[in-house]
């Protein structure tokens, strides 16, 4: 008999188990039926590293593929290959052709505490490996991976990344970048070897195909920095120490063959590092001269202090005079303790006794006093003449005829110092062109001096005089001049440390009587120097600076970068600077500071300015900028390349390069003269363009930067006030559109930064635009 109650329980557990079988089968079926499709692909196409990775989805027995694949015959029969998989009913989707990432770009860069790698990569396995590399490679230092998977790698892209990661140790700060086949390495390296080892690295690549690009890396600095050259053997010079740069090294040893009269072997180990003191080059051509006239010797560079010791030569006289010409060009430079080693005096003639003459015994003869006047014409009884008396006075000599007391002065030009006007007596006259002898040894000493009866005494204005020509001694050029016990000084010094001499010494004692009225006033410093230098690792000031205000104004700037907190200021405050330097000198700072990598020079009146950026909008501003914003007066010589390498593609440079693009085509939102942007068909389509382009990069900090051309500032028009208005309307505009205003900054440039010069075609419409920079 049925009893279906008592057999249903056992049914409902079997369909259960059923059911749970079929899921789990159905799991496993179209996993399978995955891994095979994706196994046929690879098996007809091939493997393309780098490129976007085959996949297959499976829905019962349709399979829907995509991916990329190197080639469009390999794609074709990849799915031919697909349909006819045991278990595919349908090949959905498809594969397209991979395309290869230009430029191939990669980096690997160090600061203090971080090491960031990205770029583009083959494929996972390089990126790991590059991580595991630089880890092991600076351990301790946190790994920022931003490297992306990308097809295009060029052949021995791997063992040349693994390269680079291995020589980033030897940079004290900096970054190795990679494009196609091209590298670069800058920054500053960790020490001399270091930076000799990635030259070396630059000369002969680690990896075939590869060639290396200029762009800028930079030696240690060193400090103390020392120098010695060593002349132990007549045949032989020793030279270490440091030197700045390749030029240098080579007017070094082109002046050290040039000294010494017969060949020498010149042992160079000289290593790169900057930071030499001023002077540098001049000290070491005194150097070789001496060294050249010594028997043996050796010269030293510490600092700014500069020694020489050794053997004079054999013969007395001419070491003692050598010793002399030493002692006469110490200056502020200078050898104030040089140690020569001469032979002993040769013993003084022994003059033999005069042999005795015999002859009459000779008397004094005494001669009879003048008659007296009264007298004259009377004789004595014994017809002689009268006596005089002994205590007869004798007639006074006339006075001196009063001469007026001309200035006396000394003036050097070139190598020749020229002494003119009164002097008390022949010995005052002696005294100083003897001292003049020993501080000018040089020099052709001119002497137009006078005897003058009058003025100060022979003993005051030979003090006096020759305290003046001890000042005129620390200038390259000028002239003293003493008039009533009044002196002047004017003229220029070589460098700072000659200026500080002649300072030293006006601020010491001096002779008792003389006056100095704003003796320093009309002393200048030429030429008047200043280096400016800026890279990722930092900026560097070294040079002259008229005050502290002029300072503090180009620290202010630095301090508006990302390079705050970066900055090596060893410059000298001097006064003396040709009109408008400091404001040429913050001028060519502000343009130096968009550049990636670059240095600059100002020389009295002339600026040159070198660098690179990866930005071609920013070339031709700087160019503009550095030819039309100096000072009436200066001239510049700019040149900024495009870098050949070093420029990632990635976000947020990606975003820049887009921007700058935007920018170029489309210059003008503004009417002239006004911040209201109409929003027109082409101003709504260049600020959603904007917008768009922002949104790859959220959260990166972005400058809006408004420009004005020059137009009615010559009536009084604040283009200034103009510019930050036209930046604050894009802004708003923005944010209108989605953009975070927290992530967006505005300033004004009014016309400093033109685009174009003034007065060129299109400048009007190029010059008044907003443009971008987009945080790094």
């Amino acid at each position: 008999m049925s009893q279906p109650t008592r057999w249903l329980w056992g049914v409902i557990p079997l369909a259960l188990l059923w059911g749970a079988g079929n899921l789990l089968l159905d799991d496993a079926i179209q996993r399978d039926v995955a891994n095979r499709a994706e196994r046929a692909v690879e098996a007809s196409a091939g493997a393309t590293p780098g490129a976007r990775p085959v996949t297959a989805q499976v829905e019962g027995r349709d399979v829907t593929i995509g991916g990329e694949v190197m080639s469009s015959d390999g794609a074709a029969k990849a799915m031919a290959q697909l349909r006819g998989e045991f278990g595919v009913r349908r090949a959905l989707g498809g594969l397209s052709q991979v395309v290869a990432q230009k430029p191939y770009s990669w980096f690997v860069s160090r600061l203090p505490n971080v090491v960031t790698i990205g770029g583009f990569v083959p494929d996972l396995a390089v990126a790991d490996a590059n991580v595991a590399a630089a880890g092991a490679a600076l351990p301790g230092l946190r790994i920022d991976d931003r490297q992306t998977v990308a097809f295009g790698a060029p052949q021995g892209f791997a063992a040349m990344s693994a390269a680079m990661i291995a020589a980033l140790p030897r940079l004290a700060t900096g970054r190795i970048a990679l494009d196609d086949g091209r590298f670069c390495i800058e920054g500053k390296a960790a020490s001399p070897e270091a930076f000799l080892a990635l030259e070396a690295i630059g000369t002969k690549p680690p990896v075939a195909g590869f060639s290396a690009v200029s762009c800028g890396l930079e030696p240690p600095t060193i400090s103390p920095y020392r120098w010695s050259a060593a002349h132990a053997t007549p045949d032989a010079v020793e030279i270490q120490g440091f030197v700045p740069d390749e030029a240098t090294r080579r007017q070094i040893l082109a002046a050290f063959q040039t000294a010494f009269p017969s060949p020498v072997a010149i042992r160079d180990g000289m290593l790169p590092g900057v930071g030499a003191p001023s002077a540098f080059l001049a000290k070491v051509r005194r150097a070789a001269s001496e060294l050249a006239r010594l028997r043996s010797g050796k010269a030293e560079i510490d600092g700014d202090a500069y020694t020489l010791s050794g053997l004079g030569p054999s013969d007395y006289a001419a070491c003692q005079a050598l010793r002399l010409q030493i002692a006469q060009l110490d200056g502020p430079d200078s050898v104030a303790q040089a140690t020569i080693e001469c032979p002993p005096a040769p013993p003084e003639p022994v003059m033999p006794p005069l042999p005795e003459i015999p002859g009459p015994v000779l008397h004094d003869v005494i001669p009879a006093p003048a008659p007296d006047p009264g007298t004259r014409g009377q004789s004595s009884p014994s017809g002689a003449p009268p006596a005089a008396s002994a205590a007869a006075p004798q007639a006074p000599a006339p006075p001196a005829k009063p001469v007026p007391v001309a200035p006396w002065t000394a003036r050097l030009s070139g190598e020749r110092l020229t002494l003119s006007g009164a002097v008390p007596d022949a010995g005052a006259k002696a005294s100083l062109l003897a001292q003049a002898g020993r501080l000018f040894g040089g020099a052709t000493v001119e002497d137009r001096m006078e005897l003058a009866a009058g003025g100060s005494s022979a003993s005051d204005f030979a003090a006096s005089a020759g305290y003046a020509l001890e000042a005129l001694s620390k200038l390259k050029a000028g002239s003293v001049q003493i008039r009533d016990n009044a002196l002047s000084i004017a003229g220029e010094a070589a460098d700072a440390a000659g200026w500080q001499g002649l300072q030293a010494l006006l601020a010491g004692a001096r002779p008792a009587g003389l006056v100095l009225p704003s003796a320093m006033a009309t002393v200048t410093v030429r030429p008047y120097g200043l280096s400016l230098s800026a890279d990722r690792g930092g900026a560097a000031f070294s040079g002259y600076l008229p005050d502290e205000v002029a300072r503090a104004a180009l620290h202010a700037l630095v301090a508006e970068t990302p390079l705050a907190g970066k900055l090596e200021d060893t410059t000298v405050i001097l006064p003396g600077a040709p009109d408008g330097f400091a404001q040429a000198a913050r001028a060519v700072l502000a343009d130096l500071l968009r550049l990636d990598i670059g240095s600059a020079t100002l020389t009295d009146r002339t600026v040159m300015l070198r660098g690179l950026t990866c930005r071609d909008l920013i070339r031709s501003e700087v160019e503009t900028s550095a030819a039309t914003g100096l000072p009436p007066g200066f001239s510049a010589d700019v040149v900024v390349s495009q870098r050949q390498t070093g420029c990632v593609v990635d976000p947020p440079a990606s975003c820049q390069n887009d921007l700058d693009g935007l920018t170029r085509q489309n210059p003008v939102l503004f009417a002239q003269g006004t911040a209201v942007v109409d929003l027109d068909p082409v101003t709504e389509r260049v600020i959603g363009e904007a917008a768009s382009i922002l949104k790859k990069c959220p959260g990166a900090r972005v400058t809006i930067e408004g420009h004005a051309n020059r137009d009615g500032e010559w009536r009084g028009f604040d283009n200034f006030d103009l510019s930050m208005r036209r930046a604050e309307r894009v802004r708003d505009e923005l944010a209108r559109r989605g953009i975070d205003p927290a992530q967006l900054v505005v300033k004004g440039y009014g016309s400093t930064r033109p685009l174009l010069p003034y007065g060129a075609a299109q400048a009007r419409e190029m010059n008044r635009r907003v443009q971008f920079t987009v945080a790094k």
